[in-house]
């Protein structure tokens, strides 16, 4: 399983690198967001309780109270922070005068403690959010038709109509999809560095 980036969790220790904590945030950001989402937390409220999971990553990190260890995941760590904001926050509504509490509640708690037991959600949007970035970076270094091609081959289009309807023969195609996929892997290297 890839780590965190040691060097980018380093830098954030000092408050006032503004670009690793800007970068923390454009990658980590969507992944928190995603996360309460699909813990069923309402699109507007999961933008707030983003913020509020941001800030405790903050606090923490540049109080010193999270110290970086290399032989422990960051991710884990943060997906566990993510959720017991999200369990918070269910558990606020709940006491509310006016707020969630029963059945709908109880289902919302409930996917909580599913979440914790299923394929780890969390993982699964770090490494979409990984591929993301990839795809975004290798989307502007490619042609138009080769990108193209490539997300058409992809998506499961037989490759015989793609480089028909693209001018291309097959082989130049399966060319142009294997040095895509080779500049794919290297970002998400990139990435990981």
């Amino acid at each position: 399983m890839e780590r965190t980036r040691a060097s980018l969790l380093l830098r954030l220790q000092d408050l006032r690198d503004r670009e690793s904590w800007e970068q923390f945030v454009e990658f980590y950001g969507p992944m928190i967001l995603a996360f309460l989402r699909r813990l069923g937390v309402s699109h507007n409220d999961a933008l707030d309780l983003s913020q509020d999971v941001l800030q405790i990553v903050m606090v923490q990190i540049g109080t010193g109270r999270f110290v970086y260890d290399p032989s422990k995941r960051f991710r884990a760590w943060l997906k566990t922070v993510t959720r017991n904001r999200a369990r918070r926050h269910f558990q606020e509504r709940a006491r509310s005068p006016g707020g969630q509490g029963g059945t709908d509640h109880l289902q919302r708690v409930g996917q909580l403690a599913e979440a914790a037991a299923h394929d780890d959600p969390f993982e699964k949007q770090w490494r979409d959010r990984r591929l993301q970035m990839a795809a975004e970076k290798v989307r502007k270094k490619v042609t138009r038709k080769t990108w193209e091609a490539f997300c058409r081959v992809t998506d499961g289009e037989s490759p015989q109509h793609v480089a028909d309807s693209l001018g291309m023969t097959v082989g130049a195609l399966y060319t142009s999809r294997s040095r895509v996929i080779a500049q794919l892997k290297q970002a998400v290297g990139e990435i990981d560095e």
